[in-house]
This record gives structure tokens, sequence and C-alpha cells, in this order.
């Protein structure tokens, strides 16, 4: 008994376990077949192979390779897109235009463009999700990701010649336990236009994270308001910085930059669009946009 126990021991040691998993590193593209941009284009991620992905019959599944061409038993399926738009944006060119010249669309009738990522290694990922509207720069797509840590993003504006966080993408942070990433762009039921680039999704450690606490909007008063309402934020660093007032519809209506020290600052929104226009009493989002490549956002209600 001794002798067999020791053996079994013996052979335990001898032949191990299985070393974990490691997380996958993915890269999608949304378009037309064979416009995927080449595995060297990092976009604002990591270079690697580009899944190219069109419109896809709902909830139909697609085997993903990982950003090293290897297969990865990864799935991507999707409901809510509708068809692919294709624009040559001004400025794009070779790999930028591949990603942002077409996107994946829906008309959030009722439901939101959703992209499941499934059979992902459960761990920590940092998602990317490209959403710059080709020929239409006033439109904002709304990002997000299922049980994510970090707040929606509102993506969209025009061509800056390279990727900023804000116009041309969103930053998601989510730790999965069910090997499932769900991504989104729009807002259910809203009945407006959003869609998807592309994106890309790779592990993170939780040190990785992106700050959005120094760089935020501290709050908007009053909240309902019907005059003049003021919104204040704080800069982490000294930077060009622009405020923004999107609508539920996603068009940026009113739009303010400034060049502000770090700390706290506010500005006075008085209800109307960059030509002095009235608005009407809505839900509105303000989205505050730092040079140094952080974005955050804020839900106001305006009343008549």
């Amino acid at each position: 008994m001794h002798r067999r126990s020791g053996t079994l021991a013996a052979l335990i040691l001898s032949v191990g376990f299985p070393a974990a998993l490691a997380a996958q590193s993915l890269n999608v593209d949304f378009g037309s077949a064979g416009s995927a941009p080449a595995p060297t284009y990092d976009a604002a991620g990591s270079p690697g192979i580009w899944n190219s992905v069109g419109v896809l019959v709902p909830f139909a599944r697609v085997p993903m390779v990982n950003a090293d061409g290897a297969m990865t038993g990864v799935e991507l399926y999707m409901f809510g897109g509708t068809q692919i738009l294709n624009v040559d944006v001004a400025g794009t060119h070779a790999d930028d235009a591949a990603l942002v010249d077409d996107m994946l669309i829906g008309f959030n009738d009722p439901v939101d463009v959703c992209i499941w990522v499934d059979g992902l290694v459960n761990d920590s990922y940092e998602v990317l999700i490209y959403a710059l509207t080709p020929g239409n720069p006033s439109l904002a797509s709304r990002t997000r990701v299922d049980f994510e840590s970090t707040v929606p993003q509102e993506v969209g504006g025009e061509w800056p010649g390279t990727h900023l966080q804000g116009i041309t993408f969103g930053r998601h942070t989510v730790t999965i336990v069910n090997g499932r990433i769900g991504l989104h762009a729009g807002i259910y039921g809203g009945l407006i236009q959003s869609g998807i680039n592309g994106i890309q999704i790779r592990p993170r450690s939780p040190s990785a994270a992106p700050d959005l606490h120094g760089t935020r909007v501290l709050g908007v008063h009053p909240n309902p308001g019907r005059a003049s309402q003021r919104i204040e934020f704080s800069l982490e660093v000294s930077s060009r910085v622009t405020v923004e007032i999107i609508d539920i519809a996603g068009r940026i209506v009113w739009r303010q930059p400034f060049a502000h020290t770090a700390g706290r600052h506010a500005v006075e929104w008085r209800g109307t669009d960059t030509a002095g226009r009235s608005l009407p009493a809505s839900v509105y989002f303000v989205r505050l946009r730092a040079a140094h490549d952080v974005t955050a956002t804020h839900k106001l209600l305006r009343l008549n």
C-alpha cells in the first residue's frame, strides 16, 4: 500500500500539471471581404492578424484566429448589425482606411449593434471598439461592454489623422468569468444609426486600467435644468480639452474647445447648439475629451 502510494506520487510528479491557458489577443475588422488591415497594423492597440467579418445572420458563429494567426476556439456572433456602410473618409490611407472607411451598422430598432466573442480564457481584458462613422462626423456612436469596469464611451467626429480615444474608438476594460465578452454600439430602442468599424481585445493586468479619475466630468448643476447649466470637470494634467454636448440620437450638437491647467474647471451651457439655436427638452450627454487621450461622459437632462 505504501509502495503503491509512492509510485502514484512519483507518477503525478513526473507528469506534472497542465500550464494555465493564456488570455487571447484578437483583432477584428468589420467590412467588405478582403478589406482588413495588414498584420503589422496596430491601430490604437497591438499588431497582429485581423479577422475580417461582414454582416452575419443573427447568432451565426464564425471562428476567430488569434493575433498570431493561430486558431483559438473563439467564436464571434452578432445581432442588430444589418449592413456594411462604405465611404471614403478624407485623409485616411492604407490600413487606417481599411479599418475606418467601412462599418457594420444597425438602426437600434429596437436592438443596438451587438457583438459577442465567446470561448475566451477567463481573464481581465482591454477592449477597443472603433466607431468612427464614415461620411458623417456629426454622428457619435455610444460604445459599451457588458459588465465592464469603465463607463460607456461616445465615439465620433472628423478623422484626426491618427486614432484618438473618443473620436475613433472607445476604450473599455472588463474581467470575464464565463468566457464571453459582449460589445455594443448604440442605444437600445434609439431608432438611430450606430455601428462598429472593428474591435481589438487584448489581455491586461489590473494595474493597466486607464485612469478616468483624474480627468472627468465632476457634475452638472442644476441637473435637470432649464436655463444655464454649469458643467464642472477636472483635468489630470494641463491640456487642451473639448467639452461637447451630444443628443440622444448620437449627434454632437454643441462643442467648445479650451486650454486649461490641471485642476478643476467649469463651463456654462445655455441649452443651444453651436450656432446658438435653442435645443428641445431631452436627455443629453456631456463628453469631455482631453488632448492626452482620455474621454469621460456624463448624462444631463434639459427641461422646457
